[in-house]
Formats: C-alpha cells, structure tokens, sequence
C-alpha cells in the first residue's frame, strides 16, 4: 500500500546527502520535567543519560538490563532514536535499594553512559517534549535554491507526516494490520507488534488526509475543524469564523489538526468532517480494524513548525542544520520538503517519537 504525500512548497527540486555518516545526524533528547540535582537524589529507578553510535535503542535497552541483572522490562525508556545516528537519551532501571551501580565501567564499542542519576518514579514512554537536531547536508548543488526553500520552511512549516519508517520497509507494517484485522495472521502477536500495526495503520490514514488537505489547499480553518491549542493536546471545534480566529492562527496560537482514527466519536464537525472520513472510507478494512480494537480517536496537528532553526554554511556546498521538533514529529517530513534525491543510509529512521502512539 504506497504513501504518497503531497508537497506542501511544492517537489524540491534541490539535490544533497544527508547522512553520509552517523556524525552528520545528531539528535539528543529534551525532558518534559527536570532529573533531580545529585544532592537531592533517592529512589529506586536509576536513570542513565545515555550517548550512542550504531545501535539502536531496544538493544541498548537489552545490554543495561544484562549489566544491571533485571529483565528488559525493568529498563525503560522515553523514545527511540536512529540506530545510523549519534544520539542522546534517558534510560531508567528498576533497582529497588541499590546505590547507583558503577555504569561508568559498562564498555560497549556502540554506546556508552555519560551519567547516571537516582530517580524517584520511573521513565515513562512519551516523556520528553521534543528532540534537538543537528544535521549535515553534503553535496548540495544549489545552494542558492536551498537557502530560499529553508527560509520557506522557517516560516510556512512542513507537513505533519509520519516518516515511512513507521510503515515498515515496502509498507509491511500496514499489510500486516490488515491481516490482522482479518484474521489472517494465526500466531498471537506480543504486546509490542499490536502497538506497532495499530500506530501504523492510523498513522497512514492521517497522512492521506494530511496529504489531501494540501493537494485541496484547505490550509484556513473551517467551520467543523478541530483546532488545537500551541503546546497542549486540547483543542476545541470551530464553530465561528471571525478576525480573531484568524489571527490567533496566523500567529501559531492555534493549529490545524487531522485525525489519528479510531472507534470513538469523530472530532471535527461539518463538511471538514466529511471530507476526513471519506478519505479514511477510502480504506475500510483499517478503519474497521481500528474500530474493533476498540483505539480511541485522537488528534496530531496538520503542520509542524521547527523551533529555534538554523543553517551555517560549513562549505560551498555543505551545510548544517539546527532545529527542535516536537515529540511525535520526524525530521524527514523537513529533509523531503528541502531536498530532492536525497541519498542516506538505507532504512535510515530519522525519528522524533516513542514507539507507542502520540
């Protein structure tokens, strides 16, 4: 089942390389709460601030369990980060009464513990905020073409879309949703595989609803629309179109949002709410899927801003990228408005989310 997305500037039509290594792909993570200063530290979780190169966040997750002596699923952790990348990110470890394990002596070629805290409560998935990039993009043969499409970017935003990585290579993920929906698939699926079909089977659907709005250029808000609020997950319905409304979304207090479907009542309203669920009625056997497992409909905005950007000429022809993206965001819906072509690592996930929903 092909995703195709439209462009919201339009197909670039700038070529470059990202990710020629994993240094040229940087993410670390940013908490939602502080970790506690080390004269105020007790409690039974130990978290580790952890930097890795090569390997991807389960494994590291399996080898602190190993050296720790626990199951994995005392090993928690907020977000997945790239495997082909050099990142950033908290782990924690149930160790009821023990001081802090000696974790700096834990060698390992494709990770290593920068610091270690006690902690009171554990790391719960979907902790952290956002993620802090810093990328390189080499080989870049108009230079010119690419300031003018990041400056666009700055301002305008991209889509919301989920990366591909989140359908599995060849969109496996999704034709395997659909047997399971169907009754198809004989072996009992773990805990984690029934997260994963059903984040990916309601993730497609938002991008085609994504996808559509633009190729419609329904990009104002609209009687009906489920609108919500800058830095929460609230919104409201419109139900008046008037000057403050547009202006509170001219200035970002507001946001466009599209539905991650599901069994419950529908959020928007009206002709928006027709136009959404005629294309998710274009896919009935994931929406009935959905429905019988009972997922609550949800909400994600329609477009993503990126915080804090920006872009340093390190050559003629390379450049560095700095910017935020919010939990649940990826960092490819900013490279395939940028750049076109783009080679990179294969499967390369250029990811900003926990493993479970958003």
């Amino acid at each position: 089942m092909p995703v195709t997305d439209a462009y919201l500037h339009g197909i670039p039509t700038c070529r470059g390389t990202f990710k020629a290594s994993p240094e040229d792909f940087q993410v670390t993570e940013v908490l939602a709460l502080p970790v506690t200063e080390p004269s105020e530290q007790v409690g039974e979780h130990q978290w580790l601030w952890v930097k890795k190169k090569g390997a991807n966040t389960a494994f590291v997750a399996g080898q602190l369990a190993k050296f720790a002596g626990v199951k994995e699923r005392d090993v928690s952790f907020s977000g997945l980060k790239d495997r082909h990348a050099v990142t950033y990110q908290w782990f924690s470890v149930q160790l009821p009464g023990q001081a802090l394990l000696p974790w700096e002596t834990l060698e390992h070629p494709e990770f290593s513990v920068e610091k270690a805290a006690l902690q009171p409560k554990k790391l719960k998935t979907g902790t952290h905020r956002a993620n802090h990039f810093v990328l390189k993009i080499r080989d870049i043969d108009q230079t010119e073409q690419f300031k003018q499409r990041w400056q666009q970017i700055v301002e305008q935003g991209v889509p919301n879309y989920f990366g591909e990585q989140r359908f599995g290579h060849n969109g496996q993920n999704i034709e395997q949703a659909k047997r399971w929906f169907s009754g198809q698939l004989k072996r009992r699926l773990t805990r984690n595989q029934i997260g994963l079909y059903l984040s990916a089977a309601r993730s497609f659907l938002f991008n085609q609803v994504v996808s559509e709005r633009i190729s419609t250029q329904r990009l104002m808000p609209e009687i009906g629309d489920a609108v919500m609020l800058q830095g929460s997950q609230s919104f409201f319905v419109v139900d008046t179109l008037d000057a403050s409304l547009f202006e509170r979304y001219s200035q970002g207090d507001i946001m466009l949002t599209a539905p991650l479907p599901g069994s419950d009542k529908w959020a928007s309203s009206a002709s928006i709410a027709e136009f959404e669920q005629s294309i998710c009625r274009r896919y009935p056997e994931l929406m009935d899927g959905l429905a019988k497992q009972r997922v609550d409909h949800a909400r994600r905005p329609l477009l993503m801003t990126l915080q804090n950007p920006q872009l340093r000429w390190l050559a003629d022809d390379c450049a560095e990228l700095e910017f935020s993206l919010p939990r649940g965001s990826f960092a490819t819906s900013v490279l395939r408005e940028l750049i076109c072509d783009s080679m990179s690592t294969p499967n390369s996930a250029l990811i900003s989310e926990p493993t479970q929903g958003n």
